[in-house]
């Protein structure tokens, strides 16, 4: 009988630690559960930036973390402006937790299936803006100024 409680007691546990979205400052790494930010520098002027969320972490969050996070790299190295090269979103099933119980050849026990939302971008910095630019170019100042990301 306490081993069915302690199960409960896991279980409950982890329900309360996947309820909230990732939050925005989670670096990849083993302890948050490669969850969280990878940034990586591929050109003086560009970043990859990867970022996978939680359940709880929508493509809306995930999106506006990407674009915060992609400002405040371009500031800190000095450009004004920043474009998006590459651009992947995805939201896929990525495990299934659950637990069972048999007792007297009765089978009975709870699952769920996770989904994690990844985004995947190149950002290349740009000191002025393009008057004539083939995709979207952001205002560093204005994505920090204005793209909250402490809901």
């Amino acid at each position: 009988m306490k081993s069915i409680r302690n199960l409960w007691v896991c279980a409950g546990l982890a329900l309360m630690l996947a309820a909230c979205a990732t939050p925005y400052d989670t670096e990849k790494q083993f302890w948050s559960f490669g969850k969280g930010f990878e940034t990586v520098q591929i050109a003086p002027d560009g970043w990859q930036i990867s970022f996978v969320g939680n359940t709880s972490t929508d493509r809306a969050l995930a999106r506006k973390y990407i674009m915060r996070k992609s400002a405040e790299l371009c500031q800190q190295a000095g450009y004004p402006y920043f474009t998006f090269t590459r651009e992947q979103t995805d939201r896929d099933s990525v495990g299934q937790f659950g637990i069972g119980d048999s007792s007297n050849s009765l089978l009975w026990g709870s699952s769920t299936i996770d989904k994690e939302t990844s985004v995947v971008v190149e950002v290349t910095g740009l000191s002025s803006k393009p008057s004539n630019a083939a995709s979207r170019v952001y205002d560093t100042n204005y994505i920090l100024n204005h793209v909250n990301v402490e809901d």
